[in-house]
C-alpha cells in the first residue's frame, strides 16, 4: 500500500522553483515517487508517494535530507 504527503519547498527570491523541483525529484529514494503539484513565484509543492506506510515525520525527514545534497541547500522546507 502506497503512503503519499505533500511538501512545500521554498528557495531564493528569482530562483526558478521548476529546476529545484526536477534536482529534488532526481534525488528522492529509488523507490519512491515524486511529482510536482504547483509552482509558486519561490517555490515547488511536490507530491513524494512511498511504496510502503510512512509517516509524515518520515517524509519530512526524507525531504530535508534531499535539501542538504548540493543544488538544493538553499532551499527548505516550508509550512503549507
Amino acid at each position: 500500500m502506497n503512503t503519499s504527503h505533500q511538501v512545500l519547498i521554498t528557495g531564493p527570491a528569482g530562483a526558478p522553483p521548476e529546476t529545484a523541483a526536477i534536482r529534488f525529484m532526481a534525488l528522492v529514494p529509488a523507490d519512491w515517487r515524486a511529482e510536482p503539484v504547483e509552482f509558486l513565484a519561490n517555490g515547488a509543492r511536490l507530491r513524494l508517494t512511498a511504496p510502503t506506510p510512512t509517516t509524515a515525520a518520515e517524509f519530512t525527514r526524507t525531504a530535508t535530507g534531499i535539501l542538504s545534497q548540493p543544488g538544493l541547500r538553499d532551499w527548505s522546507l516550508a509550512e503549507g
